[in-house]
């Protein structure tokens, strides 16, 4: 037998408790059955998990090694359920909006801030673009704003709309010492011997990444897992590899950003709503917005100015 989810909410309960009676009744069950489940899961992982007393159980060191990642665990699956079982809004419930790490993301919400003043709304950040569609979808959230790496299509429900809001090309960030640094453009291949600093979420933005290098001679080396651009920049700055960023992050002391030639990988921005959704009758002044505010970025970004000025498509916001 292998350890469930249920398992893990079990221990959980009976760490809160604090006590097998109180957990019992929590879980609605006898205590002894409860006591027969716990040996139960003792067994599976191979050691005592509480200490028992009269005044209660507390956790063994195994106990609390298996706490800390079960904890975890439930919390994960607690928002898997959240996000994937349909919900209908409260009345009177702030505005819900989801995004991946964009550069769109203050545009957006300056943008939802002018057109409906004084409205509340909460955000939540997300890598998953299936997560994000599903939460559209399924009404935890109202309005999503996602990227999508390469050509991939984003298959979209008929109960959804979408508009992309930009597309652009992915540069790569560099150790300002590094050879390539003074370039104006950096050819792919070129970067074949580094260490990669690489996203670890984003929905097949790492694939598209590996093919990408593939079909320009070499299998990448990631050396180090992330999740955001941040953490990407800090570890380049730190001389740690090279990494893909978007062209409008702006280039901070022990970094600089350049443009590979070609623009062999693009991303785009997609705004997605429910038809029915509160957020319906304003989605395209938000759009315009962003747009516009993502436009004004790009031409405070220098090195990403001057490669849409140098291929004709700086757009004006």
């Amino acid at each position: 037998m292998e350890i469930q989810v249920r398992h893990l909410r079990v221990i959980c309960e009976i760490a809160s408790s604090g006590s097998l009676n109180r957990a019992a009744a929590c879980l609605g069950l006898g205590q002894p059955a409860l006591s027969h489940q716990l040996r139960r899961i003792e067994r599976m992982v191979g050691g005592s998990l509480f200490h028992r007393d009269q005044h209660g159980v507390r956790p063994t060191e195994l106990g609390a090694l298996i706490l800390r990642r079960a904890r975890a665990i439930v919390l994960t699956f607690d928002e898997l359920e959240h996000d994937f079982h349909r919900q209908e809004p409260e009345s009177g419930e702030p505005l819900r909006i989801g995004w991946n790490d964009s550069a769109i993301t203050g545009s957006l919400l300056g943008g939802l801030r002018e057109l409906r003043p004084g409205e509340p709304f909460r955000t939540r950040a997300d890598t998953s673009r299936t997560r994000l569609l599903a939460q559209v979808v399924n009404r935890g959230i109202d309005l999503a704003l996602i990227m999508i790496c390469g050509g991939r299509g984003l298959p979209v429900p008929p109960e959804v709309r979408t508009l992309t809001l930009a597309e652009e090309p992915s540069f790569v960030a560099l150790p300002a010492g590094h050879p390539l640094a003074d370039k104006d453009e950096i050819e792919l291949a070129e970067l074949a011997g580094e260490d990669w600093i690489v996203s670890n979420g984003g929905d097949g933005c790492r694939v598209v990444f590996r093919e990408m290098c593939l079909a320009h001679g070499f299998d990448p080396r990631i050396a180090h897992d992330v999740d955001f651009d941040t953490a990407r920049e800090d570890l380049v700055s730190g001389g740690y590899g090279v990494g893909l960023v978007q062209p409008t992050r702006p280039q901070t002391d022990g970094l600089v950003i350049r443009p590979l030639s070609g623009a062999p990988m693009c991303v785009r921005h997609v705004l997605a709503w429910r038809e029915d959704g509160p957020c319906a009758s304003a989605a395209g002044e938000l759009a315009a917005e962003a747009t516009a505010g993502y436009w004004r970025l790009a031409e405070r970004t220098a090195p990403y100015r001057t490669w849409l000025r140098r291929h004709g498509r700086l757009a004006v916001g």
